[in-house]
């Protein structure tokens, strides 16, 4: 309870003082009592945003850093694309894991072509408890660094409606080392690696999108829909160690409850296919999955989740969120990481949020969840979870 408050006091420290946004257009009226919350909302403008970032997850603990955005149109007088923007996020923790994203997205046409491209580098220091009744292994702990370098390239094209169809090419690194725990906490992870069969990893992928789009604003959305289906294929002949499919379905809906109030759902399911490596497998508690889970410690080749957030803004800049969901993970026909399964992973939390740009409606949020076996996670950070 003392991290969440002192994460909370950070928060407010953050909003009150270290946050820097530059819009191009100054509400001179905000004192007056009869100008509305949005009145700034303009998706034409160029907005700068940056936020330091101080957060707290499960497996990456305490965090520092900054996330920047800068949002602009193509064409000003293309009223129908949502802003493009270009960003960089970066932070550093405790257990010396890092993240370094500089990222792209781009609307042109009237909102016929989209693009998104970007690269990166991420090290995650893991630490977790587990039991494996195949070997008859007990409460026994993996301690081990995972790095990853990724790129990924992608387009879509409107085709009718609302619907797009695109394509996408990616590739990622991904390394294992063993020194982050005692001498025997790393030997014993190193050659339970070893006989499982998990090794480094190069992966490269092709891949389609099928998608329909009906969000009113892509930042923030009030009402609409989004369904994508993303089947990637992962073969030596693009230079992958391995020959297998990565296939992903969302399904994300956003309801106006009233100018305040907002009910945004998802349902998430994802499968692998093949000759799946360890890197491969479907990853409990990421980005875009339940939050309060630590990532990382739940794998396996097929995963769905499902989960509902209600977001409230009572007052001008400020809102609040509660959110709550369910998911599994499963599948492991060699009983490689069969121990990392799980059937039913419930989680459910709350959060604060702060407008820091009127103009592009983007939040930042400070978010607290609770998941089960002792699971928990505060996380800070830019715009909504999903």
């Amino acid at each position: 309870m003392n991290k969440v408050l002192l994460i909370f006091l950070l928060f407010v420290f953050t909003v009150n003082g270290a946050v820097y946004s530059q819009e191009k257009k100054k509400d001179k009226r905000e004192n007056k009592k009869d100008v509305p919350v949005d009145s700034l909302f303009n998706e034409n403008s160029k907005t700068w945003v940056a936020v330091p970032i101080i957060n707290n997850n499960p497996t990456m603990k305490t965090g520092f850093g900054a996330n920047a955005m800068y949002l602009f149109k193509l064409n000003k007088n293309d009223r129908l694309s949502p802003p493009s923007s270009v960003g960089l996020t970066g932070f550093y923790t405790t257990n010396k894991s890092y993240v370094f994203i500089p990222r792209a997205s781009f609307y042109w046409n009237e909102n016929k072509n989209r693009a998104f491209l970007g690269a990166g580098s991420v090290s995650i220091s893991h630490r977790h408890d587990y039991s494996d009744e195949s070997v008859n292994l007990t409460d026994f702990t993996l301690v081990y660094k995972e790095r990853w370098t990724f790129f990924w390239l992608e387009y879509d094209r409107k085709v009718i409606g609302n619907w797009f169809l695109g394509g996408s090419f990616s590739g990622s690194k991904v390394n294992y080392t063993f020194d982050e725990g005692t001498d025997q906490e790393n030997e014993f992870t190193e050659e339970f690696f070893n006989q499982k069969g998990i090794s480094d990893k190069f992966m490269t992928n092709i891949g389609l999108k099928l998608s329909f789009d009906s969000r009113d604003y892509i930042y923030y959305p009030a009402k609409g829909y989004r369904f994508i289906v993303n089947p990637r294929f992962y073969r030596k002949w693009l230079g992958s160690d391995n020959n297998y499919t990565n296939t992903t379905v969302k399904l994300t809906g956003y309801f106006s409850l009233r100018s305040d109030m907002v009910l945004a759902s998802q349902l998430y399911v994802g499968f692998s296919t093949g000759d799946v490596p360890f890197a491969g497998y479907q990853n409990y508690g990421t980005r875009f999955n339940l939050r309060g889970y630590p990532g990382g410690k739940y794998r396996g080749k097929y995963m769905t989740t499902l989960q509902a957030e209600l977001r409230w803004r009572f007052y001008k800049r400020l809102g609040a969120v509660v959110f709550a969901g369910t998911g599994s993970i499963w599948g492991d026909e060699n009983d490689k990481v069969k121990f990392m399964n799980r059937n039913w992973l419930p989680a459910a939390g709350l959060g604060a949020r702060f407008m820091i740009s009127r103009e592009k409606k983007i939040n930042i949020r400070l978010d607290y969840a609770v998941g089960v076996d002792g699971n928990s996670g505060i996380y800070f950070g830019m715009m909504e979870a999903f």
